[in-house]
C-alpha cells in the first residue's frame, strides 16, 4: 500500500511539474512572438519613415533614370529600332523599343565602370585585366539581353504551336455548325489557348474593321516567329482561293500539325539518353576531372616544394637519364581555369541539350545558370572531398 501511494505521489508530482514546464514554454513563446511583432512593426515603422523621407528622391531618380535611358535610345539608328521593334513583338513585348534599348545602353555603361571601379580598386588588377573585365562587362550586357528575348520568344512560339491544332479544330467545328468566320474565330479564342486566343481575337478585330480575312491572318504571322503557323496560313488561304470549305481545311491542317508533333515527341524521348549523358558530363564529369587534376597539382607543388629539386634531378640524370622540373602550372591558376572551362562547357551544352531537345539552340538558354551554378558547386565539392582523402594519404605515408 506505502508503495502504491508512493508510486502515485510520484505520478502526480511528475504530472504537476510537466504542466508547470508545458504552461512555462507556452508563456515563453508567446513572449518571444509578441517580441518579434513588436520588433517587426518597429522596423517596419523605421524603414517607411526613411521611404517617406527618401521618396521624392526615389522619384526624382526614377524620373531621371528613365529619361536617361529614353535619350539613350533615340541614339540608335532608325533600321536597328525597326528591327529591334519586331524582334519585341515575336517576344510579346508592347513596349517602346528606343526604351529597353536606352535601358541596355544604360546597363552597358554602367556594369563596366562599376566593375572596372572594383577590379582596380578591391582585386588590385593590372590595368590591361581592367579593360578586358569592362569589356566583358559591356558585351555580357548585351548578351542577356539577347539572350531574355529569344527565350522569350521561344516560350511565346512554342505555346502558339502546341495549342494551334486544338484551336483549328475548334474553329472548323464552330464554322460546320453554321457560324461566320468572324464569329467561329472570336468564340473560339478561349483563355486557356494563351498568347494565340489573343492574336486570334485580333485577327477577328480586324475582319471587323473591314481588313480582309486573309490579310489578317498575314499579319498575325507577322507578330508571331512561328513557320508551323506561316505554313498553316498559306494553307488556309490557298484552301480558300482555290473554292475549297474552309472547315475541311482546318481539319486537315490540325491532323497534320498533331502528327508532326506526335514525331517529334517520339523523336525527343529517342535523344533522351544522348541528353542525360551530356548533363552528366557536365555535372559530375568535367568537375570531377577538374578538381582530381587540381589536387594532384597542389600535392606535386607541396612534395617539390619541400624537395632539393636541384639535387634530386641531377641524382635521375646521372643514374637514370630522367630530368626533374618542377610543374609549370600553379594550383590557383589552374583552378581559374577549370571554373573558365566549366562556364563554357555549360554554355555550349545548354545550347546543345535545347538544340536535341526542341530543335533549337535557344530553348537551352533558360539552363545554362543552373548548369553553371551546378557543375561550379560540384567542382568545388569534389576539392573539399579529394583534400581531405589526399591529406589523409599523404598524412599516412608521411608517419609511416
Amino acid at each position: 500500500m506505502e508503495r502504491r501511494d508512493k508510486g502515485g505521489i510520484i505520478s502526480r508530482v511528475i504530472d504537476r511539474v510537466s504542466k508547470i514546464i508545458y504552461k512555462g514554454v507556452i508563456i515563453l513563446a508567446r513572449v518571444f512572438s509578441i517580441i518579434l511583432i513588436n520588433l517587426g512593426n518597429f522596423i517596419a515603422m523605421i524603414l517607411r519613415f526613411f521611404f517617406n523621407i527618401l521618396k521624392p528622391f526615389i522619384h526624382f531618380f526614377v524620373k531621371f533614370t528613365v529619361s536617361i535611358q529614353y535619350k539613350l535610345g533615340t541614339f540608335f539608328p532608325s533600321n536597328i529600332k525597326k528591327s529591334f521593334e519586331n524582334t519585341l513583338l515575336y517576344a510579346g513585348i508592347t513596349r517602346n523599343s528606343e526604351k529597353i534599348l536606352g535601358m541596355a545602353a544604360l546597363y552597358s555603361i554602367i556594369l563596366p565602370i562599376t566593375a572596372g571601379i572594383i577590379g582596380y580598386f578591391v582585386f588590385k588588377l593590372e590595368s590591361k585585366m581592367v579593360i578586358l573585365t569592362a569589356i566583358i562587362s559591356f558585351v555580357l550586357v548585351w548578351i542577356i539581353m539577347y539572350m531574355i528575348i529569344s527565350s522569350l520568344i521561344d516560350r511565346r512560339t512554342s505555346s502558339i504551336e502546341k495549342t494551334l491544332p486544338d484551336m483549328l479544330s475548334l474553329i472548323s467545328q464552330n464554322m460546320i455548325a453554321g457560324m461566320t468566320p468572324y464569329n467561329a474565330l472570336w468564340v473560339s479564342a478561349r483563355p486557356e489557348f494563351g498568347p494565340l486566343a489573343a492574336e486570334i481575337q485580333r485577327v477577328a478585330k480586324d475582319t471587323l474593321a473591314g481588313i480582309p480575312l486573309d490579310e489578317a491572318l498575314i499579319n498575325m504571322t507577322k507578330r508571331i516567329k512561328s513557320e508551323k503557323l506561316e505554313r498553316t496560313v498559306k494553307l488556309m488561304i490557298q484552301g480558300m482561293s482555290s473554292g475549297g470549305e474552309l472547315p475541311t481545311v482546318l481539319q486537315g491542317i490540325s491532323k497534320s500539325i498533331q502528327s508532326e508533333q506526335n514525331l517529334f515527341k517520339k523523336m525527343q524521348s529517342e535523344t533522351s539518353a544522348q541528353a542525360m549523358f551530356i548533363l552528366f558530363s557536365i555535372i559530375f564529369g568535367a568537375p570531377l576531372l577538374f578538381a582530381a587534376s587540381s589536387q594532384f597539382i597542389r600535392i606535386f607543388s607541396e612534395i617539390f616544394s619541400q624537395m632539393n629539386l636541384e639535387e634530386v634531378s641531377y641524382t635521375a640524370t646521372m643514374h637514370a637519364g630522367l630530368t626533374i622540373r618542377p610543374i609549370p602550372v600553379d594550383y590557383e591558376f589552374f583552378v581559374t581555369y577549370s571554373i573558365i572551362v566549366l562556364v563554357t562547357l555549360s554554355f555550349f551544352g545548354s545550347l546543345l541539350i535545347g538544340l536535341m531537345k526542341n530543335g533549337k539552340l535557344t530553348s537551352g538558354i533558360p539552363i545554362i545558370p543552373v548548369l553553371i551554378g551546378l557543375s561550379i558547386a560540384v567542382f568545388f565539392l569534389l576539392q573539399i572531398l579529394l583534400s581531405t582523402i589526399f591529406s589523409g594519404i599523404t598524412n599516412m605515408g608521411a608517419v609511416s
